[in-house]
């Protein structure tokens, strides 16, 4: 699955699963389609921690890319317990950006954001 994720990301499970079946003629479920997909996207593009650790990076570049925007990151202490975890915060807001979640998605797979942003909203 790992050749089909790099040259596809958004490939869709009903792909994955019609590959596995002329490849290997044997039907899996969506599920398994899908965790397949999941697993592939983690090793080619890596995971969600990283992802949020790059996300400072990805907002410096849309800033200067984009003159007279701002970015706001609100952060909150993790708790285990009443205890407060040493070194790890929490993402809670980012304000003044569009799409965040857009954003995020987009940071985890390392694409573009602005070709989803151009084409979904400027239409």
């Amino acid at each position: 699955m790992k050749p089909l994720v790099e040259s596809d990301p958004s490939i869709k499970v009903k792909s994955i699963i019609v590959e596995v079946h002329a490849r290997f003629n044997y039907t899996i479920s969506c599920r398994k389609a899908w965790l397949a997909k999941q697993k592939s996207i983690a090793k080619v593009f890596g995971g969600w921690e990283e992802s949020y650790q790059a996300l400072p990076l990805w907002f410096l570049a849309m800033v200067q890319k984009m003159p007279g925007s701002q970015v706001q990151i609100e952060t909150r202490p993790l708790y285990n317990g009443s205890q407060e975890v040493d070194g790890v915060r929490i993402l809670h807001r980012v304000e003044r950006l569009p799409c965040r979640h857009v954003i995020a998605c987009y940071a985890n797979h390392r694409l573009d954001w602005q070709v989803y942003v151009n084409d979904v909203y400027n239409k």
